[in-house]
């Protein structure tokens, strides 16, 4: 017989500095502040984030696939080499967020804010991004092949010749990103 792993929420707490690394049962965190901890290596899939500021978090390497945050904060965090594939953020701060190497796989990113977010290498193919800011993101090097952008900000967004756009570099340039010539 299979023993059913019970799955652990967070709930109204104020954490800082704790590693979490070990703790993968967690299914929710909601009206929670969690600063200056790890989560590194984790399987989360599924979690459910609302309402919630992470900030200064590392989730390097997680699986969040079919996650999802929901008014939250993880401006600063480290999300580098994980799996968001799947994922829903809506109206939730991921700026100056690390996200390199990180698969967004058919993610769905609705009215967020990742200004100066680190995209480079990430995977954004069939990607649905809905009025975000973008702006000085770094998406060099990154797959958005079938990425859709809808009404969003792109001023200052760097890109290369390695980045696979979903329109011309033409276009690129008419909605303000700007052409990086280093690899």
């Amino acid at each position: 017989m299979r023993r059913k792993t019970k799955k652990f929420t967070i709930t109204n707490q104020n954490i800082e500095r704790i590693d979490f690394s070990r703790s993968k049962n967690i299914l929710f965190i909601r009206n929670s502040q969690v600063t200056t901890s790890s989560f590194e290596s984790t399987n989360l899939e599924g979690l459910k984030v609302k309402d919630s500021t992470l900030n200064k978090v590392n989730m390097t390497k997680c699986n969040l696939n079919k996650s999802k945050f929901v008014h939250s904060n993880l401006a600063r965090s480290n999300m580098e080499w994980s799996n968001l594939a799947n994922n829903t953020s809506y109206r939730s701060n991921l700026s100056h967020t690390n996200l390199q190497c990180t698969s967004l796989k058919n993610s769905t990113i609705n009215e967020s804010y990742l200004i100066s977010a680190d995209l480079r290498w990430a995977n954004l193919d069939g990607a649905v991004i809905i009025k975000c800011n973008l702006s000085k993101a770094n998406l060099c090097n990154a797959n958005l092949n079938n990425t859709k952008f809808i009404k969003c900000n792109l001023k200052g967004a760097k890109y290369n010749v390695n980045t696979v756009l979903p329109f011309s570099s033409d276009m690129a340039n008419e909605l303000g990103m700007v052409f990086e010539n280093r690899i």
